[in-house]
């Protein structure tokens, strides 16, 4: 069999314009795994609200951000792909390393559809997302299945769920926060995550032990597959990595759209109780995220940066993201061949 990894990450606009977000946001509100709410709420959202009036805001805001080669997301990820396949290459090992992104090009489907002409049949499928979420894991799951069974003979696929405990990722992002902390003079730093509904952990919660609080404090049976639970363990894994106090560092959730409950506690608020505490210099990690995007640059960089100074702080300070660093590179690397291995074969 001839092997390929498949990197997934959402997509982001062609395009810092409103014809850009718009065509974005089409595919993006189609998905039923991110708004599994009324079709004829999310119609009425869709063209009513969100094409008509957000889409020309946040090409505002994606032009803030646009790099010369285009949108971090993709010249980032793009970046990683190449370094990636240079170091399999480089190990003599015959493995293709393709971008496949949910809701702007490449597809998808269409990256499972190159991998198919050129006869690669064993898919190690990779998303991007260090922690397990129904809106972008199990979107990224299923759609590779129904792009795959659209192939003449099935190929043989492994999905890699989550590596917010892999020890790569763990090192990964401790080396590039310690290497950008050093001259930051931080009172306090927060790991942001992006949010979710209330509602949508709840719908997760086969174990029946979700009440968004101290069941999150440990990762066990009946919560291992929980967004909040594993973004609270991320935080503690890089905590311990990095030799830090207890109260040197705390945990929030960022992004929240719309006038449902979403997991808590929420960022803007919790930079301001840092704040009153005499928190004055903060700063922010994302590892929610392995590439700076507009909810990392823009939020966080200006949005919440600007509430913070506003409020009284001194400074908040958005720590850069995995983007390309060597680091990144290495650990995707390692992540891909490990879990390309037979079971056991694999690290424990």
């Amino acid at each position: 069999m001839s092997k390929a990894v498949l990197l997934i990450n959402l997509g982001t606009p062609a395009e810092p314009t409103a014809r850009g977000l718009r065509k974005f946001y089409r595919c993006f509100f189609a998905d039923r795994f991110v708004f599994d709410i009324n079709p004829i709420g999310l119609w009425l959202l869709r063209n009513l609200v969100i094409l008509p009036l957000r889409a020309p805001r946040t090409a505002r805001d994606y032009a803030g951000i646009w790099m010369d080669e285009g949108s971090p997301l993709q010249v980032y990820s793009e970046r990683v792909r190449r370094g990636v396949q240079e170091r399999f290459d480089a190990a003599g090992s015959d493995v293709a390393v393709r971008i496949g992104m949910a809701y702007s090009r490449p597809f998808i489907a269409d990256a499972l559809s190159e991998l198919e002409r050129e006869g690669r049949d064993e898919i190690l499928v990779l998303p991007m997302y260090p922690q397990y979420a129904r809106a972008t894991t199990a979107s990224a799951i299923h759609a590779v299945n129904a792009a795959a069974r659209q192939w003449r003979k099935a190929p043989k696929i492994r999905f890699i769920e989550d590596f917010f405990e892999t020890p790569a990722f763990v090192r990964a992002w401790s080396e590039v926060i310690d290497a950008n902390l050093a001259d930051a003079e931080a009172d306090h730093v927060v790991f942001s995550y992006h949010g979710l509904p209330e509602a949508q952990i709840r719908k997760a919660d086969t174990g029946g032990c979700c009440d968004f609080g101290a069941c999150c404090d440990a990762i066990g049976e009946k919560n291992r597959g929980c967004y909040r639970a594993q973004c609270m363990a991320t935080s503690r894994n890089l905590a311990e990595a990095l030799g830090w106090r207890t109260d040197f560092w705390s945990s929030a959730f960022q992004s929240r759209f719309g006038p449902s409950e979403w997991i808590k506690p929420y960022l803007d608020a919790h930079l301001l109780e840092l704040l009153a505490s005499g928190k004055k210099r903060v700063a922010v990690a994302t590892p929610s995220f392995v590439t700076d995007c507009l909810e990392t640059l823009h939020e966080i960089g200006r949005e919440y940066r600007e509430q913070f100074i506003e409020a009284g702080g001194e400074e908040l300070i958005l720590l850069p993201n995995l983007n390309d660093s060597p680091a990144w590179i290495e650990a995707v690397y390692e992540i891909a061949a490990d879990g390309s291995k037979p079971p056991n074969l694999r690290r424990r």
